[in-house]
């Protein structure tokens, strides 16, 4: 009986072995990338479906928003783009070449999310369909073909033409350096940083002094300088500017002899700021961007431990 059991052992890993010997000598398909360009011959590209648009381009080696308007393009999203879209890869063999199949993998016309890369010279080096159906896994075809193939990469669902998601956030980056100084008025009192070398110095109508070195209050005001942000903004058709409550207006003088100006203001709860008297934005802001600006004079004495 044992030894019957040892035969039908050996042939049992005799016949394991022949399987994992044949699957193995089975051809395996070549993945293929679904855009056959580089990064250095891609100058423009659309993203877009049935509701809106994206155009980004570059534009004096600086990437840009072309469309729907003028802007700088979120790094992070020009960055998913490169990294992750253009060394997108597939199976070569079709799931479907039929054009009734269209719909089921979210290729039709009205679900399709599209893309189309350019070259300088305008020429058209990839226009792809991408859908998805609520599955873990995206579909494509190329325009003009019915052919479905399965990328091995999520890409439907991030690239959308959403533009909050493709401008860039960053509205200013000044640094301490590049300022001579900051005259700030609210509803509360006025004043006026003044910088001589790295020292800041503080001054309203009541009394002056030199901000210390480790002054919390002085460090978010450069912080939030140099890294001014808003992810989302109102048109003017959005605003009713006889409801705008003015809140701060601060002046910053450039060592370069140029300024810029921002007006904050309150709408019902909501935080708004202009920039450089451009009123055809109105960016919504935090109240802690808002608040490191609306301060009274006695925290710019604070020190910090660290320069105690």
């Amino acid at each position: 009986m044992k030894h019957r059991n040892l035969i039908l052992l050996a042939v049992f890993l005799v016949l394991v072995g022949l399987f994992f010997f044949f699957r193995n000598r089975e051809p395996k398909e070549k993945l293929q990338r679904v855009i056959a360009a580089d990064s250095t011959q891609v100058a423009r590209f659309h993203v877009f479906n049935l509701a809106d648009t994206v155009v980004v381009a570059r534009q004096d080696k600086q990437w840009m928003l072309e469309y729907p308007e003028q802007a700088r393009v979120n790094s992070d999203m020009l960055r998913y783009f490169f990294d992750f879209v253009l060394n997108a890869t597939y199976a070569p063999t079709p799931m479907s070449d039929s054009a009734e199949n269209l719909a089921r993998y979210g290729l039709d016309e009205a679900k399709a999310l599209q893309l189309r890369v350019l070259n300088s010279s305008g020429k058209v080096l990839a226009h792809i369909h991408f859908g998805n159906t609520d599955n873990p896994y995206d579909y494509f075809r190329f325009d003009g073909d019915n052919k479905v193939y399965q990328v091995k990469q999520a890409i439907y669902g991030r690239l959308q033409p959403k533009l909050d998601s493709w401008r860039s956030p960053s509205i200013l980056s000044i640094q301490w350096n590049e300022m001579d100084g900051i005259t700030v008025k609210h509803t509360k009192n006025s004043y006026v940083l003044t910088r001589q070398a790295s020292d800041w110095f503080y001054m309203d109508n009541r009394e002056q002094f030199k901000i210390p070195a480790y002054n919390v209050t002085m460090g978010k005001i450069l912080n939030v300088l140099a890294s001014l942000e808003a992810y989302t903004f109102k048109r003017p058709y959005e605003v009713d500017k006889s409801q705008l409550s003015e809140v701060a207006d601060v002046k910053i003088s450039m060592v370069d002899k140029s300024s810029h100006h921002l007006m904050f203001y309150l709408l019902d709860k909501e935080y708004l700021m202009t920039v450089d008297d451009d009123e055809s934005r109105y960016y919504v802001m935090l109240f802690d961007q808002v608040q490191r600006f609306t301060r009274h004079a006695e925290v710019f004495r604070y020190k910090d431990l660290e320069g105690e």
